[in-house]
C-alpha cells in the first residue's frame, strides 16, 4: 500500500482542512542519518537525568499563558528573524546565517513553561464551531519550539555546553507535550513535529565526544508525546459540531428546510476559495447529488439505516455522513489502543474499506493511519536511538568496536515497535562502522517511513 505523499490526506469536513504539518516530510528516498559516535558506557551507578521533567519537579502554573505570550508579544521579532528559519529548504541548525540567532530570552521562557504542571489553552469548544477557530498561535509555537529552540541547542553544543543543550532538549519535549494537551488533532500533529525536532538534536548531541550515554533517559520517554485516543475523540466531537454549525442544534427528523440549510452550509464550506476554482469542488450542485447517491447506496447494501418517518435527500445524506464519521472515529480510537503492528494493520484495512466504498473526497475523516504513524513514530525513533546508545555502550566495553550482532549487546534492546522484529543491523567486518535500519512495515511501502543510521566510530 503506497500512501499519498502528503503526510496527512487532505480532506474537508465542515470546512476544516487537515494539512500536512507534522515533522516528517514525505520523500522518495529513505531518511539516512550519518552519525560519528564516541564509545561511551552506560552509567549504571550515578543519578539519571531524564529528558522530560518528572512529576515532583513540576510547579503550579499554566504553561499555555507563558508560551502564547511569546507569539502575541514578539510580532516584530517573528517578522524580522523567523523568516530565516522558514526558508525552503529549511536551513540546518549549523548554517552560518543562524550562528548568532538571538534566542536566549525565549529559551528561558520556554524552560519556565516546561516545568509547569498545566497547559490550559481555553479554546471555546462549546461555543464556537471548529472552522471559526483560527490557529495562528499554533504556527507561532511551532516556530518558537520547533525551529528556534533547535538552533539554540545547536549553539550550546558547538560551544561545548552540553548540560544546557540537554536541558534545551528537555524543554522542547516538555513544551511539545504542553501543545499536545490542546484537544485538536492539528495541535497534536504540531506537537509531534516539534518532538521530532527535539530528537534530531538528540542525534547531534550523542555525536559529541563529551556526551554521556543516554540509553536510560531515552528509555524513560513515553511512546507518544500526546494522547492519541483523546485527540481522536475530540476530533470526532468537533467535526460533528462543525458539520452542524449552521444551526444551534441538530434539525429534527423531517425538517427538510433545516437539513437543507445544513447541507447548504456544508457545501459552501467545501466551495473553492477565491482564485482556486476547480481546486476542491467545481460543481456544488453535482456534489449534492453525489452525496445523496452515496447515502442511498449505503442504505441499499444495509450499511446505514434510514431516519424515521419522512425525510429529505439532504437529511439522508447528512445523517449518513455523520454516521460514517462516527463509525470511522470509533474504529480508529479502538485501533490506537492496539499494539503497533495490529493498530497499523487495522488502520490500513479502514483506509482500504473507505476507498472501496466511496471516493476519498467524500470520506469525512482524516487519514487515521497517517495520524497514527506520525504519533507512534515518536516512540519508534526513541527506540532506535536507544539501540544506537546500546551500540555506543558495547563499543566502550569491546575495545572500540561494534558487536557482530544486536544479540551480542550486553543488554537486550527492543525491536522495531511497528513490526516487533529486530532492527536491521549490518556492521562492517572491522567493527568500526555499522548500518542500523527500520524494518519493512507489512502493507506499506513508503520510503519516507524507512530510517537508516550510518554509524561510524570516531578515531580518537
Amino acid at each position: 500500500m503506497t500512501l499519498p505523499k502528503s503526510l496527512f490526506t487532505l480532506l474537508l469536513l465542515g470546512g476544516i482542512l487537515f494539512g500536512s504539518i507534522a515533522a516528517v516530510v514525505c520523500a522518495d528516498e529513505p531518511t539516512t542519518i550519518k552519525l560519528t559516535l564516541h564509545p561511551q558506557a552506560i552509567e549504571d551507578n550515578g543519578p539519571v537525568r531524564p529528558l522530560l521533567p518528572e512529576a515532583p519537579d513540576l510547579k503550579p502554573g499554566n504553561a499555555a499563558v507563558v508560551l502564547l505570550r511569546m507569539t502575541w508579544e514578539e510580532t516584530a521579532f517573528m517578522a524580522n528573524e523567523f523568516p530565516k528559519l522558514r526558508q525552503r529548504p529549511p536551513l540546518p541548525p549549523d548554517d552560518p546565517r543562524l550562528a548568532d540567532f538571538p534566542f536566549d530570552r525565549f529559551a528561558s521562557q520556554m524552560r519556565r513553561a516546561a516545568y509547569m504542571k498545566d497547559a490550559d489553552w481555553t479554546y471555546p469548544f462549546d461555543i464556537e464551531p471548529l472552522e471559526s477557530m483560527l490557529l495562528p498561535d499554533v504556527q507561532g509555537l511551532r516556530d518558537f519550539i520547533g525551529r528556534g529552540m533547535p538552533v539554540w541547542i545547536h549553539q550550546r553544543i558547538v560551544s561545548g555546553d552540553l548540560d544546557a543543550a540537554r536541558e534545551g532538549i528537555l524543554t522542547m519535549l516538555a513544551c511539545s507535550r504542553h501543545v499536545a494537551r490542546t484537544p485538536i488533532l492539528t495541535c497534536h500533529l504540531v506537537a509531534t513535529a516539534t518532538a521530532y525536532a527535539a530528537l534530531d538534536r538528540v542525534e547531534e548531541l550523542i555525536s559529541h565526544p563529551g556526551c554521556p550515554n543516554l540509553r536510560i533517559p531515552l528509555a524513560l520517554l513515553p511512546d507518544t508525546i500526546g494522547d492519541t485516543q483523546a485527540a481522536v475523540q475530540w476530533e470526532k466531537r468537533m467535526s460533528e459540531r462543525s458539520l452542524l454549525s449552521q444551526r444551534v442544534s441538530t434539525p429534527a427528523s423531517g425538517d427538510a428546510a433545516g437539513w437543507a440549510a445544513v447541507m447548504d452550509g456544508y457545501l459552501q464550506q467545501e466551495a473553492d476559495p477565491p482564485g482556486k476554482e476547480g481546486w476542491i469542488v467545481s460543481n456544488l450542485k453535482a456534489r449534492r447529488l453525489v452525496l445523496g447517491a452515496e447515502a442511498r447506496a449505503a442504505v441499499a447494501r444495509g450499511a446505514f439505516a434510514t431516519p424515521d418517518g419522512l425525510f429529505s435527500d439532504d437529511e439522508l445524506a447528512m445523517s449518513y455522513l455523520l454516521a460514517k464519521s462516527d463509525r470511522a472515529h470509533r474504529r480508529a480510537e479502538a485501533a490506537c489502543q492496539l499494539a503497533p503492528p495490529d493498530a497499523i494493520k487495522t488502520l490500513i484495512a479502514m483506509e482500504q474499506d473507505a476507498n472501496a466504498v466511496s471516493p476519498r473526497e467524500t470520506s469525512p475523516w482524516p487519514s487515521f493511519l497517517r495520524m497514527y504513524l506520525a504519533a507512534a513514530g515518536f516512540g519508534r525513533r526513541v527506540t532506535m536511538l536507544e539501540v544506537v546508545e546500546a551500540l555506543r555502550d558495547a563499543a566502550a566495553r569491546n575495545g572500540g568496536r561494534f558487536p557482530a550482532a544486536l544479540a551480542d549487546l550486553p543488554a537486550q534492546v527492543a525491536p522495531d515497535p511497528f513490526t516487533e522484529r529486530p532492527f536491521i543491523y549490518e556492521p562492517t567486518a572491522d567493527g568500526r562502522s555499522a548500518r542500523l535500519s527500520t524494518t519493512a512495515i507489512p502493507g506499506i511501502d513508503d520510503a519516507y517511513l524507512v530510517r537508516i543510521y550510518e554509524l561510524t566510530l570516531a578515531t580518537e
